[in-house]
């Protein structure tokens, strides 16, 4: 409106008052792609074995097949290098205003 129609706008509607609220709903397409590279994995004895006459608990159950029993414990580091990363895009921007088309009232 230009500032005249404004004005004569505003004598006739005293109590003309407006609260505009509007919804909008942003879309913003993302697709990531996750990958994992696996390197060579090392390990290593951490000490010398232990070797026991007793059964240890973390075993299997006794076997009564007449042989010598003995328990082997040897603790080992295992490292494991992965390589994680994300191959990200991003698509375009897309904005819904929302608008329906109603009919317009009058004053």
């Amino acid at each position: 409106m230009f500032e005249n129609e404004f004005k004569e706008h505003q004598d006739c509607c005293d109590d003309c008052k407006s609260i505009i609220e509007k919804f909008l709903t942003i879309c913003l397409p993302v697709k990531t792609t996750p990958n994992v590279k696996v390197g060579k994995i090392k390990t290593e004895c951490c000490g010398n074995p232990i070797i026991s006459a007793k059964k240890h608990e973390k075993c299997c159950g006794e076997k009564n097949d007449g042989c010598c029993k003995f328990t082997i414990i040897q603790k080992m580091k295992i490292e494991i290098p992965i390589d994680f990363d994300a191959k990200t895009e991003i698509d375009d921007l897309f904005v819904d205003c929302e608008f329906k088309h109603e009919k317009e009232e009058e004053c």
